[in-house]
């Protein structure tokens, strides 16, 4: 680890917190749209549609400083099939902010509609995979992260138990309202909003896990 890794461990730690206060700027920005039944890629479209945007890209470089963090201390196959699962969520958010969908619920057959939910829907999945490698990666097959197992192993599987719990939420919430998928009773607003909360808490912790072990090797 170099001090060039730092710097990209303090960029992803910074555009994470970028996303999450946009995030939350755009509630008050827009105040039309109510949080607990409007997805949060509605609050891209039209007025004040670019702070959103923003939010998304500065969410998918927060992946790809990450995987810059981290790239110097991966081996095997499994850590560097992370890291390629880690750099298509970067994709596919960034993806996310630069094709705005139309309104809930989405017309595929609108091309940035099904480009939107194509890159969406391939970071959502795959950065809970993306977390256990990496993870698990660094306490196998790095001896300087032995030491933190516990810590790495824990927040590793955060994301995946945060994925599983969205799905369950939309299968048991959502899923059932049929037709009726639209409106101030149905609940699509808060849990992408937590989902994407501990998907970006995995990453400051790990971030930071980075930073303090350079900080204790320089001491």
């Amino acid at each position: 680890m170099n001090k060039r890794n730092i710097l990209y461990a303090k960029l992803a730690i910074i555009m994470a917190v970028i996303y999450q206060s946009l995030a939350v700027a755009v509630v008050f920005l827009r105040p039309d749209l109510g949080v607990y039944w409007h997805t949060i890629s509605e609050w891209a479209i039209g007025k004040y549609g670019w702070v959103m945007q923003l939010a998304f890209i500065s969410s998918g470089l927060s992946y790809l400083f990450l995987l810059l963090t981290v790239k110097p201390v991966i081996n095997g196959r499994f850590g560097k099939l992370g890291l390629i699962l880690l750099f298509c969520c970067f994709a596919g958010t960034v993806g996310v902010g630069i094709f705005v969908t139309d309104p809930y619920p989405p017309d595929f057959t609108i091309t940035q509609t099904l480009i939107h939910t194509i890159c969406g829907t391939l970071a959502m999945l795959l950065l809970p995979i993306a977390a256990l490698l990496i993870n698990y990666n660094l306490v196998k097959k790095n001896s300087g992260f032995a030491h933190l197992k516990n810590a790495l192993l824990l927040t590793g599987i955060f994301p995946l138990i945060a994925l599983i719990g969205f799905i369950l939420q939309v299968s048991l919430c959502v899923v059932p309202l049929g037709e009726n998928t639209v409106g101030e009773n149905v609940p699509i607003g808060y849990p992408p909003r937590i989902l994407f909360f501990i998907y970006h808490l995995w990453l400051i912790v790990l971030a930071g896990i980075v930073i303090k072990r350079r900080k204790q090797l320089t001491n």
